[in-house]
């Protein structure tokens, strides 16, 4: 982009903003008058710095109605003093009524937290949400595709309400008497309208103390089960904004978290049940009839895991997509218990072909080479039968 460009764009910018000021001026004179006394707006907004996400123009608000805090992925960080200085200053000075965090379809940053891929320094701002990812795996893998990407920005949102009605100054505020809510919302760009995600938070007495993603953290840095993990009940506000393995490793450190010790089980039973058998109980046959094959013969099993593969076999056949010679071969080696599932015979399949291709290619790239050398060979015997007749001629 050249530099006459971009001095045009910035000068459209400017003209703009004079083209914008006339406009409100001609139809309110003390417009920019009742601007510069002052701000009282009711709602702050943390959304994402997405530039197709204008606060003013999607909620048809005015300058001075909405207090506005945007960053990368609409996070909502508990370490952030970006982010805890604006809801410190609307909330206690400018006495927002108001909370509400916004995320969007299509979002780049939770997109980015998604895949292996490194994208510079933002790896650190958005390792919150690839271990909100780790932690709801089960839950997105059974989503398609196209659909995960949205429930995790909405699990973001509901993450960064979570940290907000946590925050002391909103406590502070609810002690003090006043209404604030703290709302989760999502802006859909393909209709253009808003959805909220009902996780409202009104009070102290709303918030549910579901710390699901703070064991599976601590979990995972203690290495042992969640039922392994003991949380301080004293201190759930704290540990409720801890969502990054990092912060559960402060905890850890300072106490809130550790590891429950091992757990020493009583031989109640087992007395029991050796006292009971010194007096003869417990020593027939039991319920159990048949043998170990009874139940679920190895051979059914056997023959299920062939049908699958056979089935597969048979419908490429039909398909055309492998000829009868591969057909019989891999119905020989899936008979001998050469693929143990659907899935390796099909890339077994897949391979095959390919290398197939390939040497197809290579076959033909050698014939067109053998062509052309006869080609060649051709003109250059017929060149020199001219130059022969020609020197006979001359003669």
């Amino acid at each position: 982009m050249s530099a006459q460009t971009i001095n045009g764009t910035i000068c459209r910018l400017v003209e703009n903003n004079k083209e914008w000021a006339s406009e409100i001026q001609a139809k309110n004179a003390d417009f920019f008058q009742n601007l510069a006394k002052g701000q009282t707006p009711k709602v702050l907004w943390i959304g994402c710095a997405d530039s197709r996400v204008t606060v003013d123009l999607l909620t048809k608000t005015q300058p001075g109605e909405i207090f506005v805090h945007r960053n990368i992925a609409n996070r909502v960080p508990s370490e952030d003093l970006s982010a805890l200085s604006v809801i410190e200053y609307g909330v206690k000075h400018l006495k927002v009524e108001h909370i509400v965090v916004v995320g969007h379809t299509g979002c780049g940053g939770v997109k980015a937290a998604m895949s292996n891929s490194s994208v510079g320094i933002l790896d650190h701002w958005l390792r919150p949400i690839k271990d909100l990812y780790v932690a709801n795996e089960a839950q997105l893998s059974a989503l398609p595709e196209e659909e995960r990407v949205e429930r995790l920005g909405e699990l973001n949102v509901i993450q960064g309400v979570s940290t907000v009605s946590n925050l002391p100054v909103v406590h502070d505020a609810w002690k003090e008497g006043r209404e604030v809510q703290v709302h989760g919302w999502v802006f859909q760009l393909a209709s253009g309208l808003i959805k909220d995600l009902g996780v409202t938070v009104a009070g102290p007495k709303q918030i549910q103390a579901n710390l699901t993603t703070q064991k599976r953290l601590a979990a995972s840095v203690l290495k042992c089960g969640q039922r392994k993990i003991w949380l301080d009940p004293n201190e759930v506000t704290e540990i409720s904004q801890a969502n990054s393995r990092q912060n559960i490793r402060k905890l850890v450190k300072s106490g809130l978290i550790f590891k429950k010790p091992q757990a020493s089980h009583s031989r109640f039973r087992i007395r029991e049940h050796a006292a009971a058998k010194r007096l003869g109980r417990h020593t027939g046959y039991g319920k159990r009839k048949g043998t170990a094959e009874a139940r679920m013969p190895s051979s059914l099993l056997w023959m299920r895991h062939m049908r699958v593969l056979r089935n597969l076999l048979r419908r490429y056949r039909e398909q055309n997509k492998i000829d009868r010679h591969m057909y019989h071969n891999l119905y020989l080696r899936s008979k001998g218990g050469a693929f143990k599932s659907k899935r390796v015979l099909m890339e077994h399949i897949h391979k095959i072909k390919a290398e197939n291709a390939r040497t197809r290619e290579l076959q033909n790239q050698a014939e067109a080479h053998r062509q052309r050398n006869k080609a060649a060979r051709e003109r250059r015997a017929e060149r020199i039968a001219a130059k022969r007749d020609a020197l006979l001629n001359a003669d």
